[in-house]
């Protein structure tokens, strides 16, 4: 397949007419304002292989990079390319941006990977087809009658260490300063390209900028700004928010911002709480806070990806409730995904995505198969059977569809029934969590806590500790962990101080009993995460030794971990921990036997 080269001016076309940010809504020529919602067009500028269906497969890819390497090892650098563009050219055609429309929406957010228009070897430079693909994506969009928003989801030298940014294990775009010129100078070129186009109104300058600290993020965000804005003086940017909030950014109108926006995402029913209908009701009441902060900035608010999936969960209906709550407060979503193949094919159970294969996933070998056999996979998407999540597509299209009743929420615990004191050992609520509780029975107690996590760069959550220095042996047995959230943690920490973004070790418990080693390596740092086998409840024995400048972490009696315990030497708090996962409520934690030698 050979693409043609586009020249670098865009011109404009009749089609979605123009709209422009007043306050925190897009409005129309005439002033009226626009709801946008719609879909992520996920593994086509960028790939994700789990979403091809061929997890378990022989020589399955870990990322388009490798994915690419194979193929350029294999055929050449021109057949790679020339392969990757019939896969492009497939996995998206006139089919499934009719699909889309069949779902009433308005918006498409379009991943798509840096390497799609600059090269490594040659950075700061086009490439000759750079615009090609983006543009195709932009226009058959305008055709379709859906908005965009250009989201670069895989940045120079990684964001983040997933395979989502097109090459897992980097995370290089915050150690490496001339990865942050070149994201900006491509920014910068992004927007020249794409200014005054009527139907892009958003940027995305870096999806899930997780792996970064939030003073780096903002820092990042800064050059990107600046540079699209040298070029383009009025299209949205979104500045996409840590796992917890957006609050580092500070208000954009003081910062002397225009036209900038929030982005979030929210998976509340996943990863750990997947048949979880309440998580999901939990979200959707503390959505009401991200709502009032949103109003008070006074700008436009995006949920970038949102999926609940799972049908136990709340399904299709769920979903609608998501989208109508986003929509009450004027927001924009774009759940994900369009088109997401399965190995078995079919909807059962829920789906990732709006559309799925009708029948069983075809395999490929990338390291073994024949030229031929590959192009042959790529081109099948483009006549693939497909079949749509048709009661999703029922229920987000209908006015008044029959939703599914949910299960009433139970009243949350919010005041503890005691606040004992354990001899030695002293309580704090970190972070402004919401004031727990400590009911202390014999050589057992029950440790009540609020908070929203343990997570990213700033804590909230209960803890009861004491000061450890030199070496030492933390020990406590794990009774049971009432089930307030999926995420709900209990167990062991070490901590450098009561500030919420303290560094911290944290050797962790969940209500399913799965096990987690959290490490935060310095103050003001991120927390990055390891996970450990579950262990049986009640009855589990939890311990965090320190040797010298080592932490090992222990369940009933067998190392699941080892860390450096820098940023944790020294004089340090050590203890048990309770977090509800949502401050607005206590979990409760039972514990015995805890000691500290």
């Amino acid at each position: 397949m050979i693409i043609p080269l586009i020249t670098a001016t865009v011109m404009l076309q009749a089609g979605l007419p123009r709209l422009s940010v007043h306050g925190a809504d897009f409005v129309d020529p005439s002033g009226k304002p626009v709801l946008l919602k719609g879909c992520n067009v996920g593994n086509w500028l960028v790939n994700e292989f789990w979403m091809f269906g061929i997890e378990g497969q022989k020589n399955v890819p870990k990322d388009q990079w490798s994915l690419e390497q194979t193929l350029s090892r294999r055929f050449g650098s021109a057949e790679d390319l020339r392969l990757m563009n019939v896969f492009r050219s497939s996995w998206m055609t006139e089919r499934d941006w009719k699909n889309i429309q069949t779902y009433h929406f308005n918006l498409v957010r379009v991943p798509f990977n840096y390497r799609l228009l600059e090269d490594d070897d040659r950075p700061k430079q086009l490439r000759s087809d750079a615009f090609y693909w983006l543009d195709k994506a932009v226009s058959e969009a305008d055709r379709h009658g859906l908005y965009v928003i250009l989201d670069l989801h895989g940045v120079q030298g990684g964001q983040t260490l997933n395979d989502h940014t097109g090459r897992s294990g980097q995370n290089k775009l915050w150690s490496v300063p001339e990865n942050q010129d070149r994201m900006a100078w491509l920014w910068r070129q992004i927007a020249q390209h794409f200014r005054g186009r009527n139907n892009v109104i958003g940027y995305d300058p870096m999806n899930e900028p997780y792996g970064g600290t939030k003073p780096e993020v903002v820092s990042v965000f800064k050059k990107a700004y600046v540079a699209i804005r040298s070029v383009d003086p009025e299209t949205l940017i979104f500045a996409h928010g840590a796992t917890d909030n957006f609050d580092h950014f500070g208000d954009p109108k003081v910062n002397g911002w225009h036209n900038v926006g929030f982005q979030m995402h929210y998976y509340p029913g996943l990863f750990g709480d997947a048949e979880r209908i309440k998580s999901n009701i939990s979200h959707l009441n503390r959505l009401k806070s991200v709502a009032k902060k949103v109003k008070d900035l006074n700008v436009p608010f995006l949920v970038g990806e949102m999926n609940v999936v799972i049908s136990k969960s709340g399904g299709a209906s769920m979903m609608r409730r998501f989208f109508d709550a986003h929509a009450s407060y004027g927001w924009l979503t774009t759940m994900w995904s369009y088109k997401v193949i399965t190995g078995s094919g079919g909807v059962d159970g829920g789906s990732w995505g709006m559309f799925t294969n009708e029948g069983p996933a075809r395999s490929v070998d990338f390291e073994n198969g024949s030229e031929s056999d590959i192009e042959d996979y790529f081109k099948s998407f483009a006549t693939q059977k497909l079949m749509p999540y048709e009661e999703l597509r029922q229920d987000l299209t209908l006015e008044h569809p029959a939703l599914k009743p949910l299960p009433k929420e139970e009243t949350p615990r919010t005041v503890a029934p005691k606040d004992d004191v354990l001899p030695g050992w002293t309580s704090s609520d970190v972070g402004g969590a919401l004031k727990g509780g400590l009911e202390v029975h014999g050589t057992s107690f029950d440790l009540y806590g609020g908070g929203d996590d343990i997570w990213g760069s700033s804590d909230q959550f209960r803890f009861l500790h004491q000061a450890a220095d030199g070496d030492f042996d933390l020990e406590v047995t794990l009774q049971a962990v009432e089930d307030t959230q999926g995420y709900t943690k209990a167990g062991l920490m070490v901590r450098s101080s009561l500030s919420p973004d303290a560094a911290t070790a944290l050797l962790s418990v969940f209500p399913n009993g799965g096990t987690q080693i959290g490490v935060r390596s310095e103050d003001k740092g991120e927390i990055s995460a390891s996970d450990a086998p579950k262990t049986p409840l009640p009855g589990s024995k939890l311990r965090i030794s320190r040797r010298g400048s080592t932490l090992l972490f222990y369940v009933n009696g067998s190392k699941v971990g080892e860390k450096s315990a820098i940023g944790l030497q020294g004089k340090v708090l050590v203890g048990p921990i309770a977090l509800s996962h949502t401050n607005g409520e206590l979990t409760k934690i039972q514990y015995r036997d805890l000691s500290l030698k």
